[in-house]
């Protein structure tokens, strides 16, 4: 029997990082689908193009990028273009979901040559503390305004975008999902282990986690992720000037996500430490790395910022913390004096957002077919 396929053809964006396993979602559940899969510009050497069919993979292609910022863009726009003109043809109807402007320059002609259905899924929000982001968050609005079906990663960004939070069929919130991994954890009573995974840049915190290594030398961090040189290079040196070399794991590589869950067995809690300002673009997004702690079963403890920290507090996930440096002692002795407490609420918390479940609710008005 012929199996019936909850969407017809979509072009989106994936990243090889933590996603909230949208490309699995969608090759799961659409007749066509074409992925291209777009690194972060720091050390980039390639992209990707998937297709899919039936839930199959078919093909697989590197694609040529570059780190260099305008050779990168070029590049991403190119090859969009390219990949909507090849492997969609005149007579057919489909997606692009797209989280980034560059992919409606131009949507006036796409849509003359090709049946596109623009779905923005806006995944951020800058406040416009420079001239850049004020033209680049102004950009943003402009396609906003133009695009059929519009979605937020958070209702923070959905609050700054419409003035109001907006909530429908085809105007809604759209968080990331999870896909629980079954990670038996034992109560750390000892030499804890905490865990920091993501893009690594200025104001996520490490230094503070520096500096509580250096007074607590039963406490070991590993930090899973890329930095320029420059910053590898002063964190490095903050490392051996605080004699928490041992203590500290930083290869300053990608890994993947069975490397990634492989590393996880051995940490009991994930860090995530933000810039708590309004002025801060995590203020109103929902980290990846969120998810990707709990999906691994780790409890997490988070500064009290972001779309995403009333859900930890709801589900009892973590423990949300402010600025000051005596807050994270306490939520690290709260959350191992309670360990399996915390794990229960992880199991909740995972339910509510499980991917297959959760997008099959949000994205119900990509199941028509003649947009």
């Amino acid at each position: 029997m012929k199996q019936a396929f909850r969407y017809k053809n979509i072009f989106m964006y994936a990243s090889l990082q933590f996603c909230g396993h949208i490309e699995e979602y969608f090759a799961s559940h659409t007749e066509k689908l074409v992925v291209f899969i777009v690194m972060p510009r720091l050390k980039n050497r390639g992209n990707l193009v998937r297709v899919y069919k039936s839930g199959k993979l078919i093909e697989e292609k590197n694609v040529w990028s570059s780190d260099n910022i305008f050779f990168y863009y070029i590049s991403w726009y190119f090859h969009y273009l390219k990949f909507i003109f090849s492997y969609f043809s005149r007579k057919e109807r489909f997606i692009v979901l797209s989280g980034h402007p560059i992919s409606f320059l131009g949507m006036t002609l796409q849509r003359l040559l090709r049946k596109i259905t623009f779905v923005y899924w806006v995944g951020d929000y800058f406040p416009p503390t420079n001239k850049l982001l004020y033209w680049y968050e102004k950009l943003k609005k402009y396609y906003h305004t133009k695009v059929t079906l519009r979605y937020y990663l958070s209702e923070g960004i959905n609050q700054q975008i419409n003035g109001r939070v907006i909530e429908d069929a085809t105007h809604r919130t759209i968080m990331w999902g999870v896909k629980p991994v079954s990670l038996v954890r034992s109560d750390p009573k000892s030499n804890l282990t905490l865990l920091f995974v993501g893009l690594i840049k200025h104001g996520q915190g490490l230094e503070k986690l520096f500096v509580f290594l250096r007074t607590h030398k039963e406490f070991s961090l590993k930090i899973i992720g890329i930095c320029n040189d420059e910053l590898f290079s002063k964190y490095k040196n903050i490392v051996t000037k605080y004699h928490i070399a041992k203590q500290v794991f930083f290869p300053n590589t990608f890994y993947s996500d069975e490397e990634l869950i492989e590393l996880a067995k051995s940490c009991h809690i994930g860090i995530a430490l933000y810039d708590i300002s309004p002025l801060s673009s995590a203020y109103y997004t929902d980290p990846g790395k969120i998810k990707s702690y709990a999906e691994m079963n780790l409890p997490v403890i988070m500064s009290n910022t972001s779309s995403i920290a009333p859900f930890i507090r709801k589900f009892h996930a973590g423990q949300l913390i402010s600025e000051k440096p005596e807050d994270l002692v306490k939520a690290i002795e709260k959350i191992t004096k309670d360990y399996f407490r915390y794990l229960e609420g992880l199991k909740k918390f995972n339910a509510f957002f499980y991917f297959e479940t959760y997008y099959k609710r949000a994205f119900v008005a990509l199941e028509k077919r003649n947009w």
